[in-house]
Protein backbone atom coordinates (compact mmCIF):
# COMPACT_ATOMS: atom_id res chain seq x y z
CA UNK A 1 0.00 0.00 0.00
CA UNK A 2 1.30 3.63 -1.38
CA UNK A 3 0.25 7.08 -0.38
CA UNK A 4 0.77 9.86 -3.47
CA UNK A 5 2.46 12.40 -1.86
CA UNK A 6 0.41 14.92 -3.51
CA UNK A 7 -2.97 13.13 -2.53
CA UNK A 8 -5.09 14.86 -0.73
CA UNK A 9 -7.70 15.31 1.59
CA UNK A 10 -9.26 18.44 1.12
CA UNK A 11 -7.00 21.54 0.98
CA UNK A 12 -4.85 19.23 3.28
CA UNK A 13 -2.49 16.25 2.46
CA UNK A 14 -3.29 13.15 3.23
CA UNK A 15 -0.27 12.00 5.00
CA UNK A 16 -0.42 14.98 7.17
CA UNK A 17 -4.42 14.26 7.87
CA UNK A 18 -3.27 10.32 8.81
CA UNK A 19 -0.36 12.00 11.22
CA UNK A 20 -2.72 14.38 12.67
CA UNK A 21 -5.48 11.33 12.93
CA UNK A 22 -3.02 9.33 14.75
CA UNK A 23 -1.88 12.27 17.64
CA UNK A 24 -5.52 13.37 17.70
CA UNK A 25 -6.64 9.43 18.66
CA UNK A 26 -3.27 8.99 21.06
CA UNK A 27 -4.30 12.64 22.94
CA UNK A 28 -7.76 11.29 23.01
CA UNK A 29 -7.06 7.76 24.35
CA UNK A 30 -4.51 9.41 26.97
CA UNK A 31 -7.47 11.28 28.27
CA UNK A 32 -9.85 8.01 28.39
CA UNK A 33 -7.19 6.19 30.29
CA UNK A 34 -6.56 8.73 32.73
CA UNK A 35 -10.15 8.78 33.70
CA UNK A 36 -10.28 5.37 34.13
CA UNK A 37 -7.29 5.07 35.99
CA UNK A 38 -8.47 8.29 38.53
CA UNK A 39 -11.79 5.99 38.68
CA UNK A 40 -10.08 3.53 39.55
CA UNK A 41 -7.68 4.43 41.97
CA UNK A 42 -9.74 7.46 43.21
CA UNK A 43 -10.64 7.31 47.14
CA UNK A 44 -12.70 10.38 47.69
CA UNK A 45 -10.00 12.62 48.57
CA UNK A 46 -10.39 16.53 48.25
CA UNK A 47 -7.92 17.51 45.47
CA UNK A 48 -5.90 20.22 45.59
CA UNK A 49 -6.12 23.24 43.21
CA UNK A 50 -3.95 23.09 40.40
CA UNK A 51 -2.19 26.52 39.61
CA UNK A 52 0.29 27.33 36.65
CA UNK A 53 1.20 30.87 36.13
CA UNK A 54 1.61 31.44 32.60
CA UNK A 55 4.36 33.67 31.13
CA UNK A 56 4.08 36.52 28.89
CA UNK A 57 3.45 35.98 25.20
CA UNK A 58 5.77 37.44 23.30
CA UNK A 59 7.53 37.68 20.00
CA UNK A 60 10.13 34.77 19.91
CA UNK A 61 13.54 35.97 19.51
CA UNK A 62 15.30 34.12 16.57
CA UNK A 63 18.23 32.75 19.71
CA UNK A 64 15.41 31.09 21.44
CA UNK A 65 14.18 29.56 18.41
CA UNK A 66 17.88 28.32 17.26
CA UNK A 67 18.44 26.74 21.33
CA UNK A 68 14.66 25.30 20.94
CA UNK A 69 15.53 23.75 17.81
CA UNK A 70 19.21 22.50 18.51
CA UNK A 71 17.91 21.19 21.55
CA UNK A 72 15.51 18.61 19.79
CA UNK A 73 18.15 18.10 16.99
CA UNK A 74 20.77 16.94 19.43
CA UNK A 75 18.12 14.80 21.78
CA UNK A 76 17.32 13.18 18.40
CA UNK A 77 20.81 12.95 17.04
CA UNK A 78 22.12 11.20 20.42
CA UNK A 79 19.16 8.79 20.24
CA UNK A 80 20.10 8.16 16.83
CA UNK A 81 23.46 7.86 17.41
CA UNK A 82 23.53 5.22 20.17
CA UNK A 83 20.11 2.96 20.39
CA UNK A 84 19.12 3.23 16.81
CA UNK A 85 22.19 2.45 15.64
CA UNK A 86 23.21 -0.27 17.91
CA UNK A 87 19.62 -1.86 17.32
CA UNK A 88 20.06 -1.53 13.68
CA UNK A 89 23.71 -3.26 14.04
CA UNK A 90 22.44 -6.07 16.12
CA UNK A 91 19.30 -6.87 13.66
CA UNK A 92 22.12 -7.02 10.93
CA UNK A 93 23.62 -9.76 12.65
CA UNK A 94 20.88 -11.54 13.30
CA UNK A 95 19.22 -11.32 9.86
CA UNK A 96 22.67 -12.51 8.65
CA UNK A 97 23.82 -15.51 11.01
CA UNK A 98 24.00 -18.59 10.96
CA UNK A 99 25.89 -18.37 7.74
CA UNK A 100 24.65 -20.57 5.04
CA UNK A 101 26.78 -22.57 2.88
CA UNK A 102 26.56 -22.74 -0.86
CA UNK A 103 25.64 -26.41 -0.41
CA UNK A 104 22.59 -25.58 1.59
CA UNK A 105 21.53 -22.78 -0.74
CA UNK A 106 21.92 -25.04 -4.01
CA UNK A 107 19.79 -27.57 -2.51
CA UNK A 108 17.05 -25.41 -1.53
CA UNK A 109 17.06 -23.43 -4.96
CA UNK A 110 16.91 -27.06 -6.91
CA UNK A 111 13.72 -27.37 -4.84
CA UNK A 112 12.21 -23.78 -4.96
CA UNK A 113 10.22 -22.79 -8.47
CA UNK A 114 11.40 -18.96 -8.61
CA UNK A 115 14.94 -19.78 -7.56
CA UNK A 116 15.60 -22.73 -9.93
CA UNK A 117 14.07 -20.82 -13.19
CA UNK A 118 16.60 -17.74 -11.86
CA UNK A 119 19.50 -20.35 -11.82
CA UNK A 120 19.02 -21.74 -14.79
CA UNK A 121 18.58 -18.36 -16.59
CA UNK A 122 21.98 -17.50 -15.37
CA UNK A 123 23.76 -20.55 -16.69
CA UNK A 124 22.03 -19.87 -20.31
CA UNK A 125 20.47 -16.12 -20.31
CA UNK A 126 19.15 -16.97 -23.99
CA UNK A 127 16.99 -19.21 -22.72
CA UNK A 128 15.77 -18.20 -19.85
CA UNK A 129 12.08 -17.39 -18.46
CA UNK A 130 12.36 -15.13 -15.87
CA UNK A 131 10.02 -11.95 -15.75
CA UNK A 132 10.70 -8.83 -14.38
CA UNK A 133 8.24 -6.41 -12.65
CA UNK A 134 7.24 -5.21 -16.42
CA UNK A 135 6.14 -8.58 -17.56
CA UNK A 136 9.30 -8.73 -20.00
CA UNK A 137 11.81 -11.44 -20.01
CA UNK A 138 14.94 -10.90 -18.75
CA UNK A 139 17.57 -12.04 -20.21
CA UNK A 140 20.74 -9.85 -19.57
CA UNK A 141 23.14 -11.55 -17.50
CA UNK A 142 23.97 -9.17 -14.98
CA UNK A 143 20.62 -8.20 -14.05
CA UNK A 144 20.13 -12.05 -13.78
CA UNK A 145 23.20 -12.41 -11.51
CA UNK A 146 21.36 -10.37 -9.01
CA UNK A 147 18.51 -11.35 -9.15
CA UNK A 148 20.45 -14.88 -7.69
CA UNK A 149 22.46 -13.08 -5.04
CA UNK A 150 18.81 -11.74 -3.95
CA UNK A 151 17.71 -14.96 -3.57
CA UNK A 152 20.52 -16.22 -1.98
CA UNK A 153 20.43 -13.51 0.60
CA UNK A 154 16.88 -13.48 0.71
CA UNK A 155 17.30 -17.74 1.86
CA UNK A 156 20.03 -16.70 4.55
CA UNK A 157 17.55 -14.34 5.95
CA UNK A 158 14.26 -16.53 5.82
CA UNK A 159 16.37 -19.08 8.02
CA UNK A 160 18.49 -16.37 10.49
CA UNK A 161 17.80 -15.95 14.10
CA UNK A 162 15.87 -13.34 13.37
CA UNK A 163 13.30 -14.91 11.31
CA UNK A 164 13.37 -17.94 13.84
CA UNK A 165 12.18 -14.89 16.53
CA UNK A 166 9.74 -13.34 14.23
CA UNK A 167 8.42 -16.52 13.50
CA UNK A 168 8.11 -17.77 17.41
CA UNK A 169 5.80 -14.85 17.82
CA UNK A 170 3.89 -15.28 15.05
CA UNK A 171 0.72 -16.41 17.01
CA UNK A 172 0.66 -13.26 18.71
CA UNK A 173 0.87 -10.91 15.88
CA UNK A 174 -1.38 -13.25 13.21
CA UNK A 175 -4.34 -11.80 14.01
CA UNK A 176 -3.13 -8.32 13.03
CA UNK A 177 -1.89 -9.44 9.78
CA UNK A 178 1.61 -9.34 10.77
CA UNK A 179 4.07 -11.42 9.53
CA UNK A 180 7.33 -12.45 10.03
CA UNK A 181 9.41 -10.02 8.81
CA UNK A 182 6.76 -7.17 10.38
CA UNK A 183 6.78 -9.08 13.89
CA UNK A 184 11.08 -8.77 13.36
CA UNK A 185 10.66 -4.92 12.95
CA UNK A 186 8.03 -4.73 15.55
CA UNK A 187 10.13 -6.69 17.89
CA UNK A 188 13.11 -4.39 17.05
CA UNK A 189 10.96 -1.37 17.64
CA UNK A 190 10.56 -1.98 21.69
CA UNK A 191 14.06 -0.54 21.87
CA UNK A 192 12.98 2.93 19.72
CA UNK A 193 9.95 2.77 17.39
CA UNK A 194 12.39 4.78 14.69
CA UNK A 195 13.88 1.09 13.96
CA UNK A 196 10.99 0.01 12.94
CA UNK A 197 11.71 1.26 9.31
CA UNK A 198 15.41 0.57 9.32
CA UNK A 199 14.75 -3.23 9.81
CA UNK A 200 11.92 -3.32 7.12
CA UNK A 201 14.83 -1.48 5.15
CA UNK A 202 17.28 -4.19 5.82
CA UNK A 203 14.74 -6.61 4.93
CA UNK A 204 13.80 -5.29 2.06
CA UNK A 205 17.65 -4.36 0.80
CA UNK A 206 18.34 -8.05 1.05
CA UNK A 207 15.56 -8.99 -1.52
CA UNK A 208 16.08 -6.38 -3.58
CA UNK A 209 19.16 -4.27 -3.31
CA UNK A 210 18.06 -2.73 -6.58
CA UNK A 211 15.03 -0.95 -5.25
CA UNK A 212 14.08 -1.82 -1.83
CA UNK A 213 11.76 1.02 -1.55
CA UNK A 214 9.88 -0.42 -4.40
CA UNK A 215 10.12 -3.39 -3.01
CA UNK A 216 8.40 -3.32 0.41
CA UNK A 217 4.93 -2.31 -1.95
CA UNK A 218 5.18 -5.43 -3.99
CA UNK A 219 5.98 -7.67 -0.60
CA UNK A 220 3.89 -10.46 -0.12
CA UNK A 221 2.89 -13.30 2.40
CA UNK A 222 4.55 -16.44 2.00
CA UNK A 223 1.91 -18.61 3.48
CA UNK A 224 -1.57 -18.78 4.62
CA UNK A 225 -2.23 -16.63 7.68
CA UNK A 226 -5.71 -16.41 9.68
CA UNK A 227 -6.00 -13.34 7.90
CA UNK A 228 -4.86 -13.39 4.55
CA UNK A 229 -3.82 -15.94 1.81
CA UNK A 230 -0.33 -16.53 0.10
CA UNK A 231 0.70 -14.23 -2.59
CA UNK A 232 -1.75 -11.22 -1.40
CA UNK A 233 0.25 -8.11 -0.81
CA UNK A 234 1.62 -7.98 2.38
CA UNK A 235 1.60 -3.89 3.40
CA UNK A 236 -2.50 -4.12 2.20
CA UNK A 237 -4.68 -1.45 3.98
CA UNK A 238 -6.25 -3.80 6.55
CA UNK A 239 -2.36 -4.45 7.97
CA UNK A 240 -1.11 -0.94 7.23
CA UNK A 241 -4.26 0.73 9.88
CA UNK A 242 -2.84 -2.40 12.17
CA UNK A 243 0.80 -1.20 12.24
CA UNK A 244 0.10 2.82 12.98
CA UNK A 245 -2.87 2.19 15.83
CA UNK A 246 -0.50 -0.76 17.06
CA UNK A 247 2.32 2.31 17.34
CA UNK A 248 -0.70 4.54 19.02
CA UNK A 249 -0.40 2.36 21.76
CA UNK A 250 2.58 0.63 22.22
CA UNK A 251 5.07 1.90 24.62
CA UNK A 252 8.38 1.45 22.30
CA UNK A 253 11.02 3.54 24.23
CA UNK A 254 13.16 1.72 26.32
CA UNK A 255 14.51 4.96 27.48
CA UNK A 256 10.93 5.88 28.66
CA UNK A 257 10.81 2.86 30.39
CA UNK A 258 14.24 3.49 31.83
CA UNK A 259 13.55 6.86 33.03
CA UNK A 260 10.05 5.23 34.90
CA UNK A 261 12.52 2.76 36.69
CA UNK A 262 14.52 5.56 37.55
CA UNK A 263 12.33 7.79 39.49
CA UNK A 264 10.29 4.88 41.71
CA UNK A 265 13.15 2.49 41.85
CA UNK A 266 11.61 -0.42 40.93
CA UNK A 267 10.60 -2.16 38.11
CA UNK A 268 6.81 -2.07 39.31
CA UNK A 269 5.76 0.61 37.08
CA UNK A 270 7.46 -0.20 33.82
CA UNK A 271 6.34 -3.27 33.88
CA UNK A 272 2.64 -2.28 34.11
CA UNK A 273 2.94 0.53 31.96
CA UNK A 274 4.23 -1.85 29.11
CA UNK A 275 2.03 -4.46 29.95
CA UNK A 276 -1.26 -2.44 29.48
CA UNK A 277 0.13 -0.41 26.57
CA UNK A 278 1.14 -3.79 24.59
CA UNK A 279 -2.98 -5.28 25.66
CA UNK A 280 -4.28 -1.73 24.93
CA UNK A 281 -2.10 -1.56 21.61
CA UNK A 282 -2.65 -5.04 20.48
CA UNK A 283 -7.10 -5.08 20.89
CA UNK A 284 -7.14 -1.85 19.17
CA UNK A 285 -4.90 -3.08 16.22
CA UNK A 286 -6.76 -5.91 15.84
CA UNK A 287 -10.67 -3.91 16.33
CA UNK A 288 -9.16 -1.55 13.42
CA UNK A 289 -7.91 -4.17 11.28
CA UNK A 290 -11.13 -6.11 11.44
CA UNK A 291 -13.21 -2.52 10.74
CA UNK A 292 -11.29 -1.69 7.96
CA UNK A 293 -11.21 -5.13 6.21
CA UNK A 294 -15.22 -5.71 6.46
CA UNK A 295 -15.69 -2.22 4.62
CA UNK A 296 -12.44 -2.52 2.04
Amino acid sequence: MTVDGNAKVGPFGTRGVVMFALYLLGAVSAMAAAWVVKQLTDRGGVLLLFYMEMPPYRMPRLRTIFIMVWDACKGFLKKAGTIITLTTVILWVLLNVPMRSDAQFEAFCASDQQCAAISAAVEKPESSTVKGDDGEIITDPEELGKLLDAQKTSYTMDNSWAAKGGKAVQPVFEPLGFDWRINVATLSSLAARETFVATLGQIAAAEDPEDPGAHLATMTYQKDTLTNKAGDQLFNPATVIAILVFFVYALQCMATAGAMRRRNRHLKWPIIAFTYMFVMAWVMAALSRALVAAFI
